[in-house]
């Protein structure tokens, strides 16, 4: 009777993955990768950028400080999630859900900006300014912070971070948010690429620079379409579907898409530093200081020592 006892009140257990190898490699590459390119953009952008001249760099300083923490506190733990304190499990998800909900919503705030500066470019900064944007990005942290702690007051934890239980009806509003935030954005590309593409009061040569200035948007939004909606589809559609879902391919095809959605997080800092010049320009310029620098160091240090050498005496020569 004890020990039936000490059976039913027995603490639960945590549930340990077994990573393997390529698997544990895959998350802590990504995340290291997505780090250090994170870093940059948001080094550039805090130290070189004038957000007075360019507002819209806000936004992109909060998708990056949302990836960014999403390569920290995710991608480089993922592996060892299954041995993390009960107590971290709460802050754990509240950050990862916070961070991924950011990065959607700043997507939309910046097709929303690029839309204001393709219809009012003679208002865009009476419309869209430093100050503005700063209320803006306040309100969409305090908000999805409050959204998520709402998630994870209704989290329960039974032995590690791995055994959870949320009500599902309550954590499909997390995908669903995701799928619109997404479409949404899709959808102002669309009409932005649509609007631009029919000026006709423009020279062949403004055009072309409206669609490069426009570039960093299209290629964000359609590397955020392509690499994170349809995980989230698939799980919504997962979450309706029952028993039909219940198969290897359905199985095999979700992890697909899910690893391809931890790729385009860490792909994204490489996007803004590539189809953005001010981050491409200042990239270059800082490895070419280091370039030279090294070169100067490697020389002061050859010069040192070839005047540490002793000086070489000839025999003298006596001719006969």
């Amino acid at each position: 009777m004890n020990s039936t006892i000490s059976n039913v009140t027995a603490a639960p257990q945590p549930f340990v993955e077994n990573f393997t190898i390529g698997e544990t490699l895959f998350y802590v590459s990504c995340g290291v990768i997505g780090t250090i390119f994170n870093s940059i953009v948001l080094w550039i952008a805090l130290r070189y950028i004038n957000t007075e001249d360019k507002p819209r760099q806000i936004i992109v300083i909060n998708m990056t400080m949302a990836d960014l923490l999403m390569s920290i506190v995710y991608m480089d733990t993922r592996p060892w999630l299954s041995y993390f304190n009960p107590v971290l499990c709460h802050p754990y998800y509240l950050i990862i859900w916070t961070c991924q909900m950011c990065s959607c919503l700043n997507l939309v705030w910046l097709n929303v900006d690029k839309l204001i500066y393709i219809q009012f470019p003679l208002h865009y900064y009476q419309i869209v300014n430093r100050k503005r944007l700063l209320w803006i990005s306040t309100a969409t942290w305090i908000g999805l912070i409050a959204l998520n702690m709402c998630f994870v007051s209704f989290l329960s934890v039974h032995g590690g971070c791995l055994q959870t239980r949320l009500n599902p009806y309550i954590y499909l509003l997390n995908p669903i948010f995701y799928v619109v935030m997404i479409i949404t954005s899709f959808s102002l590309s669309a009409l932005i690429y649509c609007i631009a593409h029919n000026l006709t009061h423009m020279e062949e040569r403004q055009r072309s620079k409206l669609f490069r200035r426009l570039f960093f948007l299209f290629s964000s939004t359609l590397w955020t379409f392509f690499t994170c909606l349809p995980y989230r589809v698939l799980y919504l559609f997962n979450s309706f579907c029952g028993e039909m879902c219940r198969n290897e391919a359905f199985f095999v095809t979700t992890t697909m898409f899910f690893r391809l959605l931890i790729v385009g997080i860490m792909i994204n800092p490489v996007i803004t530093i590539w189809t953005q010049r001010i981050y491409r320009l200042r990239l270059v310029r800082i490895a070419g200081r280091l370039r030279a620098n090294s070169s100067t160091e490697v020389l002061m240090v050859s010069n040192r020592r070839a005047s540490d050498r002793p000086p070489e005496h000839q025999p003298l020569r006596c001719d006969i």
